[in-house]
């Protein structure tokens, strides 16, 4: 495959995967920018949808947890019989596994245990429906775990208790996409929302088609912009509104800072929470149509090809390298990138957490000798 099909395949890859809602994009507002900080880094060890007591110790040991390479469909079970349709995201409260399963318009949950999976469904025993979710992270409080959900066929934010199955809704009730920051949930616009994390106060939306970062502000779920300006694309470092992204995929945090992958710049980006500062972690932008490659190093000299889940220890960050089937560590205070092996067991991996213990994986599809994809659907574990 020449070098434009490589990047064409990817960008087609972020752009079903993010969805496309309402294509009639209207900017309706100005981003609201925080000039103060919400919140200071958590007490806690589970943050950004991970658990972060320490540092991953793996013996690059891959497994498949659930599902079954190239087939595809909609079974609760075990692990062997359980099936998958294009699962793009993937968190965890530390004993079970959220699965956004993206072609089959569901959540799955995965006992990390034994492995068995199962549909959210609610009290009365319904599947909860979503329209082409993309991104999900979870905050775990004395009161229970809540899932948040992007769902981008939407261009909405999905707030689900997981005990009581109450669902709460961020965005347009008519699936308009824009940009409009709110206090008032239902007047919110995103436009092609991909990711999402949590600081245990706040939820972190990468807004792919607006290219900028969202907040949410758990408690009343306002909405302000972090950084990024709406509807304009760039490389740029800088605060707030001067920054710029171009296609910001998925995000996690350590509580103090938010990481992202910048899709279409391939680079890691970092954003200070207390300040709005933007600042490129690892990567180099590459030309649009031309392979950037893959290699490793520290900073700028490092390369990733179409990075795009991100999750993190609190030490070091994961990030799949997905057209290269490639799982990549970057250590935060150096910004030093290695390839971690995996032999060959990856196949477009997007999702990535961590229970503390392993990573998971949501693995999507495979790629032949032919150029023809078979969707991988399956949840793979690095020991």
């Amino acid at each position: 495959m020449n070098t434009f099909l490589k990047f064409f395949s990817g960008l087609l890859l972020l752009a079903v995967t993010a969805a496309c809602g309402n294509s009639n994009t209207t900017y309706t507002g100005t981003a609201n920018y925080d000039v103060v900080p919400i919140s200071l880094a958590p007490t806690i060890t589970h943050v950004g949808g991970s658990v972060q007591t320490a540092p991953l110790i793996l013996s690059n040991t891959v497994l498949t947890l659930a599902g079954s390479a190239g087939i595809s469909g909609l079974a609760d079970g075990t692990p062997a019989a359980a099936r998958f349709n294009h699962p793009t995201d993937i968190t965890t409260d530390g004993t079970t596994l959220y699965v956004a399963d993206h072609l089959n318009n569901v959540i799955r949950m995965i006992d990390i245990a034994s492995g068995n999976v199962t549909t959210l469904k609610d009290l009365a025993g319904t599947t909860i429906g979503f329209n082409s979710p993309t991104g999900i992270t979870t905050t775990v409080t004395a009161a229970g775990t809540q899932l948040y959900v992007v769902d981008s066929g939407s261009n909405t934010i999905r707030c689900i208790d997981v005990t009581t199955k109450i669902v709460t809704i961020i965005g347009s009730s008519s699936n308009l996409a824009g940009a409009f920051d709110s206090a008032v949930p239902s007047e919110v616009l995103f436009n092609q929302p991909t990711g999402i994390t949590t600081d245990g106060k706040n939820l972190y939306v990468t807004d792919s088609g607006n290219n900028t970062i969202r907040r949410i502000v758990i408690a009343g779920l306002g909405v302000s912009t972090v950084a990024g300006s709406p509807g304009s694309s760039g490389t740029s470092d800088g605060i707030q509104g001067s920054a710029r992204f171009n296609m910001p995929a998925r995000i996690t945090t350590d509580g103090k800072t938010l990481f992202l992958t910048d899709f279409q710049n391939r680079t890691i980006r970092k954003i200070d929470i207390k300040t709005g500062e933007v600042n490129t972690l690892a990567g180099t932008p590459g030309p649009l149509g031309i392979d950037n490659g893959s290699s490793d190093g520290i900073g700028t000299a490092a390369r990733f090809n179409q990075p795009n889940g991100i999750t993190t220890d609190g030490t070091n960050l994961y990030v799949t390298d997905s057209y290269l089937n490639t799982l990549r560590k970057i250590i935060i205070g150096t910004g030093e990138v290695t390839t971690i092996p995996t032999d060959g067991s990856l196949h477009t991996p997007l999702g990535i957490t961590t229970d503390g213990k392993s990573l998971f994986i949501a693995d999507t599809s495979i790629l032949h000798p032919d150029n023809t994809y078979t969707y991988s659907n399956s949840i793979i574990e690095i020991k």
